[in-house]
This record gives C-alpha cells, structure tokens and sequence, in this order.
C-alpha cells in the first residue's frame, strides 16, 4: 500500500505539474510521501479486519495486559513502513527531474513528528474498527477527508486558513503545513495540543469501545 499509493499519486501530480509547467515545485514529491505514509497508516488501522478473518484479534486484545499496550504493539510495526514514502518519493522526484528542496534535520525532524501523529491517529481509528467486521472497507473511507482537512491539497489560498484551524486538534496538520510551506514556523504549541487531545481519547474511548465489543459479543471475548 506505501508503494502503491506513493507512486499512484506522484505520477497524477507529476503529470499535472508536467502539463503546466510546474515541476520546480517541492510539493509534488512531498505531498505523494505524504499521502503514501497515511495510506499505511490507515491500512494499518484496517488490519484489524484481517485479524478479525484469521481469527487472532480476540486474542490481542483479551489479555492481561492493557489493551491499549495491545493495539499499539500490533499497529506500530505495520505503521512505521509508511515511512518509506518518503525516500520512495524522493527517489522518484529524482528519477522524473522534480526539484525536492531542502532536505535537512529540520525536515527530517518534522517528517517524524508527522508520522508519530498518525501513528497516534491510527491507534484510535483501529479501536473504532474492532466495532465492525468492514474495517477494510472503512479504511478508504477515512483516509481522503482526514487528508482534506490536513490542508495537503489544495491552493494556499484555501489550505493556509484550513491549516490555521485545524492544526489544534488533527495533529498531523502542523508538520503537513511546515513540509509544503517551508517558510511557516513551526507551531509546537498546536502540534502538542492536538496530540494530547488524541491521547486523551485514547485514554478514554478505546477501554470503552472495547467494552461495547465484549457486551455486543462481536469479538467472541470476555
């Protein structure tokens, strides 16, 4: 899914700034890493639905340890392949003669906070998805809208106010906003509140949600 949805969406804006003459632009290898890494993230999340198939899923997340410690532990790994949208976008940029700016600590630090807040957002997700045998299909229902909201497409214009907003309470927001404007400072303050907001739920919902599957018997667990 991060080779596929990386390299799908890097061709489609390659040939749109192709077409218009815009391949001096940064954003079309940085959005494709982008979208790449959070189409992981979501699959990841939807293989709740495939553990569900296999029969497993009862068995992470009735045990004695917390159930949170379990989504996370199960999660993670899947997640982290997302990562390699970035050098795989690079790599493309490189091949296809598109400028790819500055790559520096800075960059590098923002493209992992970047992927902490989806790994955080995925936690939850994948909590909700323990409710229905259909997390593969709501995967790809997800994944576009939270995008939207992001601000990764769209003009500046639209994107920057978008940004403005939802910065404190999507936490991948803030480093979409410093990866594509480069001359924006970065707003740690946002980026934190946002990731508390989603610990916060976390905390919350997922013993609760996971409640509501043990009452509805949809897990088969105790």
């Amino acid at each position: 899914m991060t080779i596929t949805s990386t390299v799908s969406i890097f061709v489609l804006q390659y040939t749109i700034a192709y077409a218009n003459h815009g391949l001096n632009d940064p954003m079309v290898w940085i959005r494709s890493a982008v979208f790449g890494l959070w189409a992981s993230c979501t699959t990841a999340a939807g293989s709740i639905g495939y553990q569900r198939f296999q029969g497993t899923l009862p068995y992470i997340i009735n045990t004695r340890y917390d159930e949170r410690a379990s989504l996370i532990a199960l999660l993670l790994p899947a997640s982290s392949y997302g990562l390699l949208a970035f050098p795989l976008s690079f790599l493309l940029a490189k091949i296809f003669s598109v400028a790819t700016g500055t790559i520096d600590l800075k960059f590098i630090g923002i493209v992992i906070l970047l992927w902490i807040a989806a790994a955080t957002m995925d936690i939850l997700i994948a909590a909700f998805f323990t409710l229905t045998p259909n997390a593969l299909v709501y995967e790809v229902l997800i994944n576009i809208p939270i995008l939207l909201l992001t601000g990764l497409f769209g003009n500046r214009v639209i994107s920057l106010p978008l940004m403005e907003v939802s910065q404190y309470f999507l936490p991948m927001t803030m480093p979409v906003r410093v990866l594509l404007y480069s001359g924006n400072m970065t707003n740690i303050l946002a980026y934190i509140c946002s990731m508390l907001i989603w610990i916060l739920l976390i905390l919350v919902m997922v013993r609760k949600i996971n409640d509501l599957a043990r009452e509805k018997g949809t897990l088969k667990i105790i």
